[in-house]
């Protein structure tokens, strides 16, 4: 057996501690650390309006369009003029919620019985020579429908394997559900819970990624299990049960995510938030390595502690410092570049940059409501979409 590579932050960017100055307002880096974040407020569209959720999302019915906040932008999206059709009463209703996956724009609707819920998936279509700073990028669709009150979880997308369809990914009290299209004819697959050794609770979070050549679905619990489902043969890992003594307090799992790019060669990467929003979140940092396509994760590191840790080799310490308030994380998302953002409860965003110790923070202008940090379409940076009276507001971040 390949012996395990374990990739702890880079420990040679892990020589010593860097401290950071925390202020109360406006942006916090030390001296010389890393770079505090800069964010910019993005503007939709003219004529479109705020759906639900927290993805930021303008739709303009009449334009059958839908835009996303980006990189440094909102991003335009052509709809269907069936899919227009389909969930124009529920935008006019505002029961219309929009959340992404990758790339893919989910919108959910209420069917009209009133027990299920219908998903249009979206996904873009490459348009040779397109500006999207003159025309919407194209998408296609497909829809999904289920029962409204089994899920448990956020919903995302996933390409096919060969133990599952490419479909909708969502979890349950019970299960790890992966739906075909409604127009596959193909019945829902379902991992049990219960062939997750020593998982308990109800998923409570998915996430999707593709690794070698291999796609894994995964599902967190209410009861901080954190459970990977290789799509080669079905074979299913809880990592939580990895944990060395003391390293990893179970919690409720909010969101986690491998990225593929930090997933490279045998390298596993992940990043977990757990813990009750309001109350004490924390993120957590694991690495590893994949031992015959199965995860296998022994580094486990607490960023968003301010006590010194040390790393699986035993002899390098590690301080995280400028850490944000666990009472005070809502969230939290990792790029594709490797930094780690969180939004705050009270307006405020923090950035751990790639081989750094030293949490930077800044308060988005005007805003002092929950932060949703999210995927911006780009390989570095994020979005915030901070909750208002309004609405919401999406800012860049960078």
């Amino acid at each position: 057996m390949k012996k395990l590579l374990i990739n702890l932050l880079a420990i040679s960017l892990i020589s010593g501690t860097i401290t950071a100055c925390s202020t109360g307002g406006g942006s916090s880096s030390g001296p010389s650390g890393p770079a505090a974040p800069s964010a910019s407020e993005l503007a939709p569209p003219a004529g479109s309006a705020l759906a639900g959720g927290t993805s930021g999302a303008a739709i303009n019915l009449s334009q059958n369009q839908i835009a996303l906040p980006g990189a440094s932008a909102y991003v335009s999206y052509a709809m269907d003029p069936s899919v227009t059709a389909a969930i124009g009463p529920a935008v006019n209703a505002g029961t219309a919620i929009v959340a992404t996956s990758g790339n893919n724009i989910l919108i959910n609707v209420p069917s009209g019985d009133g027990l299920n819920t219908i998903t249009y998936v979206l996904t873009p279509v490459a348009t040779s020579g397109q500006s999207q700073s003159l025309q919407a990028t194209s998408t296609s669709f497909e829809s999904y429908t289920y029962p409204a009150a089994e899920v448990t979880t956020n919903l995302l997308s996933t390409e096919s394997a060969t133990v599952f369809p490419h479909g909708l990914v969502y979890g349950t009290a019970k299960s790890l559900v992966v739906l075909a299209p409604n127009t596959s004819g193909l019945s829902p697959v379902n991992f049990p819970i219960s062939t997750c050794a020593g998982a308990t609770g109800s998923a409570s979070a998915v996430y999707a990624t593709v690794t070698q050549g291999t796609p894994y679905l995964s599902f967190g619990t209410s009861a901080g299990s954190v459970c990977v489902v290789s799509g080669a043969d079905a074979k299913v890992t809880n990592l939580a049960t990895q944990a060395p003594a003391g390293k990893y307090t179970a919690g409720n799992v909010n969101s986690f995510g491998f990225p593929a790019t930090l997933n490279t060669g045998n390298s596993l990467v992940g990043y977990w938030n757990v813990g009750t929003v309001g109350s004490a979140v924390n993120v957590y940092r694991i690495t590893g390595s994949y031992v015959n396509g199965q995860p296998t994760g022994n580094g486990f590191l607490n960023t968003t502690s301010p006590n010194p840790q040390t790393t699986t080799n035993g002899t390098t310490q590690v301080t995280f410092t400028n850490v944000p308030s666990t009472s005070m994380i809502n969230s939290s998302y990792v790029d594709a570049s490797g930094n780690v953002w969180v939004g705050t409860t009270n307006g405020s965003v923090y950035v751990l940059r790639t081989g750094a110790t030293a949490w930077t923070n800044t308060a988005l202008s005007g805003q002092s409501g929950a932060v949703t940090v999210k995927y911006n379409g780009s390989t570095s940076g994020a979005t915030a979409v901070a909750a208002n009276a309004g609405g919401s507001v999406s800012f860049s971040l960078n």
